[in-house]
């Protein structure tokens, strides 16, 4: 599916599907409408396409073989800018943005945003560039840093601890010089109030975060976001919310121009809706190019277009009131017009014609683009894009797995009607997986977990993917053995929890006794029997009942008769759905294939890296094809005499952990702010260790049993594009990992540490940058 299919407006149908290269993430059209550029992000390349006849009647396109163009490292936006005379490209595992003349298609040059004053104050960070966008005066690009880091003076695991970026660059279209990407100028984006209480009726903040999109309406710039409330206690009305963010007096001095929650929107639907949320605003697309008209947000996670007033300062309201604004469900199996087929599951893409009137939706899981009537804000076509895949395949099971992981809400198969089989994923669409595991890997977030402060983790490095029954042990803290009690975080983070009082349950195998529960019936995708959404299990435990193959919602794409069970298809997404990204080029890559060396890494410093790696003993705790020594080795559930508990007289969280799962390198209350245990010349800025009932949290032998202490041992796979790290936090950078030599000794055995000088510690840490899916294992 590495195409770009095209869409005759007119007829709504398509006209051309064009090959470009592997993973395209972003399309840009010249102003003139003459070519097209597509960013590839597993190929590191952008494609160009030559429009030969603009004739709805005779269109014709195709692919210029010589204008397949080496930018970096996964590219992820490319924009051309109004004038018509540069394209820009960011490479988010770069760290760099390529800009290209439009008329030749030559590289002009590359701006390193890591070692800019955009990635002030410290250039350890991974800028990670996120989205792009160009001033209506060509005059000004702006690019966002995709995760948030803590702001200064700030600490993990707050709402008021992280800022997002965006960093305006002044641009000279006319010239070819180098240094015509200039005058960085940085807008910090505070938290700000997201207008939900949490349950002891605090209010409660989020910061901006994932930020993959941005848009230039008259002098702001709009950004859709999935904030992050991480003080918790982990609650599903606050944890996460949907905001779109503001630039303001973008051709000015740029500002913080706040934000609008749409959640805040969702409280009360307009009458004949139900009450749904928008989880995961992906695109934002606007009705008129001034101030005035609507602005519609597609919810990625919702399934959702949300429809938003803009007011004539620039400013975003709902339509309806504070509590309502309008939203159209592009999913929705009770209208012929938005089920089987014509689902738009998981729309991540939107644009809006230049009259105003239709809006075209790209939805990534369904495989197709919703055709979107703004007149009467409905959907009026569903034109496919793509094939789905062989009914009964694994690329289906996968396919449905992405579908669930993705989506916030969910449509299960149920023959008898009777129980809740929608929208069992999150409490009424507020969030899903991929809320906070993005393309699942992390937000970067360092949540308030009910065992203490606790990093979202990559999912990549779960499986080896060099040998898929290789399995880490997944959590921190070793309290999960499977995937699949991650349905425990979706009824109890995402969901509202366990029951005020038990109801009536299906017996579980080996408890006969227990017959009533307080597991909730109407969440999650563990339940009491095949097909039947009535009642509950009424057994549910991270280890002793196993929830791989237990009775589970089904899943039927349109066109197939093929039911597929719902949690193990999301374990095969996680198992083969996930790509690692790539590492940044080198000098020697970029030069080869016709790029700007200026923008890669030396190779020679890698190549000095992996052999200090292995000589500093990194590679006793970080091997094989997951980067991980932690590996499950029995059949779950496991044994018994592997399962403790700290004494609950220590004061400590009460939760099971597999202890000989757990390698300590005195890390608990690392760099957390008084703690005593700080890594020099780094700011101290940790999660402190408390869970959320305000008990100490686990990591640490509190009962002297010498089996508490520690951390399941972390994959390092893409390590580069997953910061932060250690399980509270406490770096933003590889740089300050290897500057701590309680970690260091760890994997030493008595050995002398290797790490001696500026030059040891810079190569090592080129060559932690490096390791991605194609790098060799130890």
């Amino acid at each position: 599916m590495n195409n770009v299919t095209v869409i005759r407006t007119d007829t709504q149908s398509v006209v051309a599907k064009i090959a470009v290269g592997k993973e395209p993430q972003s399309v840009a059209l010249s102003p003139d409408g003459r070519y097209a550029y597509v960013a590839n992000a597993a190929d590191g390349t952008l494609s160009v396409i030559k429009v030969t006849s603009q004739d709805p009647n005779r269109f014709a396109a195709s692919l210029d073989p010589q204008s397949v163009l080496t930018t970096g490292a996964e590219p992820r936006s490319v924009v051309v800018s109004p004038d018509g005379r540069r394209v820009f490209v960011a490479n988010s595992s770069q760290d760099t943005i390529t800009w290209i003349d439009a008329k030749s298609n030559a590289i002009l040059g590359t701006f390193d945003l890591r070692s800019s004053a955009c990635n002030n104050p410290d250039h350890e960070r991974h800028f990670q560039p996120g989205a792009l966008a160009v001033t209506e005066d060509s005059r000004y690009l702006l690019v966002t840093r995709y995760l948030s880091f803590t702001s200064q003076g700030g600490v993990q695991r707050n709402d008021m601890g992280k800022e997002g970026v965006v960093c305006r660059l002044s641009v000279d279209t006319l010239s070819t010089s180098g240094a015509r990407l200039s005058n960085p100028v940085v807008v910090r984006m505070a938290p700000q109030n997201s207008g939900f209480l949490d349950q002891k009726g605090n209010v409660t903040y989020a910061f901006p975060n994932q930020l993959q999109s941005i848009v230039v309406h008259g002098n702001a710039a709009y950004l859709p976001n999935v904030a992050a409330s991480p003080s918790g206690p982990l609650y599903y009305q606050t944890d996460t919310q949907a905001f779109v963010n503001a630039v303001g007096n973008v051709e000015g001095n740029p500002s913080d121009g706040g934000e609008i929650n749409l959640h805040l929107g969702g409280r009360v639907p307009e009458q004949g809706k139900q009450e749904l949320y928008f989880a995961n605003p992906d695109a934002i697309a606007f009705t008129t190019r001034d101030d005035g008209g609507y602005a519609y947000v597609a919810s990625g996670g919702s399934d959702i277009l949300v429809k938003l007033q803009v007011q004539s300062n620039g400013g975003l309201a709902f339509t309806v009131n504070d509590t309502t604004t309008r939203y159209i469900d592009l999913d929705n199996p009770d209208s012929p017009a938005t089920s089987g087929a014509n689902a738009g599951k998981n729309p991540i893409g939107l644009v809006i014609n230049a009259i105003g009137n239709t809006a075209y939706v790209l939805n990534y899981v369904s495989r197709n683009v919703s055709v979107v009537d703004l007149d009467t804000d409905k959907v009026v076509k569903v034109i496919p894009t793509a094939d789905l895949p062989t009914p009964g395949s694994e690329a289906e099971k996968v396919l449905v797995g992405a579908e669930l992981f993705f989506s916030s809400r969910g449509n299960f198969v149920n023959p008898s009607g009777i129980g809740s089989s929608r929208d069992r994923m999150s409490e009424k669409g507020r969030q899903s997986c991929a809320s906070c595991h993005p393309r699942g890997l992390t937000d970067g977030v360092i949540w308030q977990f009910n065992t203490g402060p606790r990093k979202t983790l990559a999912i990549n490095g779960t499986f080896n993917p060099r040998n898929m029954l290789d399995q880490r042990i997944i959590d921190a803290s070793a309290i999960f053995d499977e995937l699949q009690d991650a349905d425990f975080n979706t009824r109890n983070v995402s969901g509202p929890g366990p029951l005020p009082a038990p109801l009536p349950c299906v017996v579980t195998p080996g408890y006969p006794t227990i017959t009533q529960s307080t597991i909730d019936p109407e969440h999650g995708l563990v339940i009491g029997q095949w097909h039947d959404f009535a009642e509950a299990p009424c057994v549910m435990t991270p280890f002793s009942v196993p929830n791989a193959g237990r009775p589970q919602p089904t899943v039927m794409l349109a066109d197939s008769t093929v039911e597929v069970p719902a949690l193990d298809a999301m374990r095969e997404w996680q198992h083969y759905g996930i790509r690692t990204p790539n590492r940044a080029m080198t000098k020697q890559e970029l030069a080869a294939r016709g790029g700007d060396p200026s923008g890669g890494v030396d190779d020679t410093d890698i190549a000095q890296g992996r052999q200090m790696y292995q000589r500093a003993g990194c590679s006793n705790c970080h091997s094989s094809g997951k980067w991980s020594a932690s590996t499950k080795n029995f059949m779950s559930p496991p044994p018994a005499s592997d399962i403790e508990t700290e004494a609950a007289s220590t004061g400590a969280n009460q939760s099971q952990f597999m202890f000989q799962y757990l390698k300590n390198i005195n890390s608990y209350s690392l760099n957390a702010v008084g703690s005593g245990n700080a890594i020099d010349g780094y700011p101290a800025i940790g999660g402190i260790e408390i869970d959320s009932a305000g008990l100490k949290a686990l990591g640490y032998d509190f009962n002297g049993d010498g089996k508490g202490s520690g951390y399941s041992i972390s994959s390092i796979l893409g390590t580069y594009n997953l910061q932060p790290y250690y399980h509270n936090g406490a770096c933003e950078t590889l740089g300050c990992v290897v500057s701590d030599t309680n970690h260091r000794d760890a994997g030493l055995s008595g050995q002398m540490d290797p790490i001696v000088d500026e030059h040891a510690k810079m190569v090592l840490i080129k060559f932690l940058e490096s390791v991605d899916a194609n790098t060799d294992p130890f």
